[in-house]
This record gives structure tokens, sequence and C-alpha cells, in this order.
């Protein structure tokens, strides 16, 4: 394999490799989305559950009931505070992958410029090949003429 076909394979796979990332990339993004979604319908449901005990309360309700109000609370404001936990971890991990995209990208782009650094080079050496060929070419036809 030559040169130029191993950088070619080494950019295919990187970009291979940035690919699947840009992929995992986006279906991270829509996760972290929906629990962002949920957080908020949490949130909306634990202040209207907040306003509704607290509107019982005022109405002066049993104790038993006010405990199970305030148990119910409870329960689901650690669901809230799990879910943002949840919505943290995810944003670690979609910051990660961004990295790793990031880095893959990266690489895919050193590759394509080396070989256009080569496709250069290829292309100047031909064209001091042909201009060497024209110069002998020339120093002979004068040769010829003076019948060297």
């Amino acid at each position: 394999m030559s040169r130029e076909q191993t950088i070619r394979y080494l950019q295919d796979m990187a970009g291979m490799r940035e690919q699947d990332l840009r992929r995992s990339l986006l279906a991270q993004r829509q996760i972290l989305d929906q629990l962002r979604e949920k957080c908020a319908l949490l949130q909306g449901y634990l202040d209207q559950y907040r306003q509704e005990c607290a509107a019982q309360e005022s109405e002066g309700i049993a104790g038993g009931d006010i405990l199970r109000w305030r148990g119910f609370l409870q329960q689901l404001t650690t669901v809230l505070q799990q879910q943002g936990q949840l919505i943290r971890e995810q944003e670690q991990r979609l910051q990660h992958l961004q990295e790793q995209w990031q880095e893959a990208k990266v690489k895919e782009r050193g590759f394509s410029h080396l070989l256009q650094r080569l496709d250069r080079d290829r292309q100047l050496a031909e064209l001091k090949r042909a201009q060497k060929e024209m110069d002998d070419w020339a120093l002979r036809v004068v040769q010829m003429r003076m019948g060297v």
C-alpha cells in the first residue's frame, strides 16, 4: 500500500469515526432534551401540588391528610432531584462526546490536508519533470541545429 493509499485509508476511517460520533452526539442531545422536558413537567406538577396542598391546609384538612400530602410532595421533590442528577450526568456525557467528536473532526481534517499537500507535491514534481523534459528537448534541438 502506497503512502497516499495509507493516508486515504486513515482519512476514511477518521471520517467514519467522526460521522459515528456525530450521530451519537445528536442522539445524546435528544436524550438530554427529553430529560429536560420531563424535569420541567415534574417541576410543574410539584408547583401545582404545592399550591393544592397549601390551599387544603388553609381550609383546614385532617392531620393524616396533611401528612400524606407532605409525604407525596417530598417524594415528588426527591424524584425531581433525581431527574436533575440525570440531567447533569447526561450533560457530562454529552460534553465528553462533544470533545471526542471535535478531536475526530480535527483528525479527519488533518488527513485531508495531508492528502492535499501530497497532491500538490506530486503535481509540482510532475511540473518539474515536464519542464526538465522540455529543457532537454530544447537543448537537443539547439545542438542538432548547431551540428553538435
